[in-house]
């Protein structure tokens, strides 16, 4: 804990994290290669021109300027970096912003470089999308985030890039955070024009935004949503036995089957924007009418886009680990794939606590009394070793009685392994509720304590998963993106806790 703005931690501390994900990053390659080729895997080759003009265009109006950038891309020749997420209301939670930040980092390491971030527009997940978790400004609360979200549309199945941003849901987040309406927050704007004009303002023509749902990406796919409806039923026997393979190796496949034994490989969206899983390939629409699932996007990308390195999360790994035997199939090229880096943020006074305290930062992912107990007096050590000691001895002797009774009476003898559990939880209540007041003789490092699980693992949910970013933004401005881009560690086993 050398530098008191900035730890390093291992990513096995990280709560949640894949374990298959874990086992790559040690270099467990059985079902996914770590490395590259090196060098741009599509040089000289030149890429669809329909899709460049389009990429400029669609860039140009969200205020993105980067046709340098796509008409050197497009003639082939520079590396290729792709990040994507689901344009969520005011950009998403922090990974979002630290994805972006993941495809910078490897910008600065394999120029002459091309990044791209895949906006997924075509998802119909208006929970998702339409929601948004803000820390609060009062420390004293802030363990609860202030969560905002509109009522869903009577239409479950529209794909939510194309909706309109409600108004409720505008009129909450302006009220929440005291400001004025943003013009990527205007009447009538879509969340991918939302989205996309937010990040055109956070990292203006640093990053080509692309349209999952851009007309000329989807012709260009074209061939490749045929040779997925030549070889349905081979794909869904490789996805089945690849899936058997990552569970006979202890892995939870990321993917799992319909109840009819059938996993979803693409949709067709109708001229309402409605959602619909093709069951089999006897009625493929047109390509502007296509949509990709979750195993089948990563090929759209790597067929149309040819990327070098692709930046995903934990469950987008996981996802090219169980689909490397379809981009075999179909002669998909396969990217070098990455792990996007991780980060969680807080303001300096918060982070300064870790030494201040002397808190370890990899305990705080508890809740505020454990942490702080950590600390407390030693009778907190006492108070627990009496009462583990108390809690075994009376176990010890309720099982004594059930083993006399049992002869005699089953009924007694049930009754007695049900109240084992109510002494067991009363047991563990008085004792943490000793502990709670034991802990809190120490108000100030309790105080720290409460803050910094706040901050960090809100909601006992991890923070860069839930919590958003542009409250921050609002604050520190580029100077946000540009600390984090400095910190962030793609693709390795770390992740980093970081002073705003």
């Amino acid at each position: 804990m050398s530098d008191p703005s900035c730890y390093r931690l291992p990513l096995e501390r990280y709560p949640g994290m894949n374990p298959f994900v874990l086992d790559w990053l040690a270099g467990d390659e059985r079902f996914l290669a770590r490395k590259g080729n090196g060098k741009p895997s599509a040089a000289g080759a030149p890429r669809p021109a329909a899709l460049a003009g389009a990429l400029i265009a669609a860039n140009r109006s969200y205020g993105n300027d980067v046709e340098a950038e796509v008409r050197r891309w497009a003639a082939g020749g520079t590396f290729t970096i792709i990040a994507g997420q689901q344009t969520g209301f005011a950009g998403g939670p922090l990974y979002t912003l630290v994805k972006l930040a993941s495809l910078l980092k490897l910008k600065r390491e394999h120029e002459p470089a091309t990044v791209f971030f895949w906006m997924a527009t075509e998802d119909h997940d208006f929970d998702e999308a339409a929601s948004i978790a803000l820390p609060r400004p009062d420390a004293e609360h802030q363990r609860d985030l202030t969560r905002l979200r509109a009522s869903h549309p009577a239409d479950l199945r529209r794909v939510v890039g194309r909706m309109p941003v409600p108004k409720a849901l505008i009129e909450q987040f302006l009220t929440a955070l005291s400001i004025d309406r943003p013009r990527w927050l205007r009447r009538g704007i879509t969340f991918c024009e939302s989205f996309a004009e937010l990040l055109a303002t956070v990292a203006p023509g640093r990053v080509i935004l692309l349209d999952a749902l851009l007309p000329e990406l989807r012709r260009a796919g074209a061939p490749l949503f045929q040779s997925i409806a030549a070889k349905w039923d081979a794909l869904q026997h490789a996805l089945r036995d690849r899936s058997a393979e990552l569970e006979r190796a202890g892995y939870t496949p990321q993917i799992v089957p319909r109840e009819d034994d059938g996993y979803t490989l693409l949709y067709a969206i109708d001229g309402a924007g409605n959602r619909e899983m093709l069951r089999d390939a006897a009625a493929l629409p047109e390509p502007e009418s296509i949509s990709t699932s979750a195993l089948t996007r990563p090929l759209l990308q790597d067929f149309v886009l040819r990327p070098d390195i692709f930046v995903g999360g934990p469950s987008e790994v996981a996802y090219y680990a169980q689909i490397v035997p379809l981009h075999e199939m179909l002669s998909v090229p396969m990217p070098k794939v990455a792990l996007r880096g991780h980060v969680l943020v807080a303001p300096r006074r918060v982070v300064r606590y870790f030494s201040r305290f002397d808190i370890q930062p990899e305990k705080i992912f508890a809740t505020p009394e454990r942490v702080a107990a950590a600390h407390a007096a030693e009778e907190v050590v006492e108070v627990r070793a009496i009462a583990d000691q108390a809690q075994r001895e009376l176990v010890a002797h309720i099982d004594q009685i059930r083993e006399l009774a049992l002869p005699a009476d089953h009924a007694v003898a049930r009754a007695i392994h049900k109240s084992i559990g109510h002494i067991e939880y009363h047991f563990h209540k008085l004792t943490e509720r000793a502990i709670r007041g034991l802990v809190r003789k120490d108000r100030e490092r309790f105080r720290a304590a409460r803050e910094l699980v706040a901050a960090f693992f809100p909601d006992q949910q991890m923070q860069d998963r839930v919590v958003a970013w542009f409250p921050w933004w609002l604050e520190s401005g580029n100077l946000l993106l540009d600390r984090i881009v400095d910190a962030v560690e793609p693709d390795t086993a770390s992740f980093k806790i970081v002073s705003l």
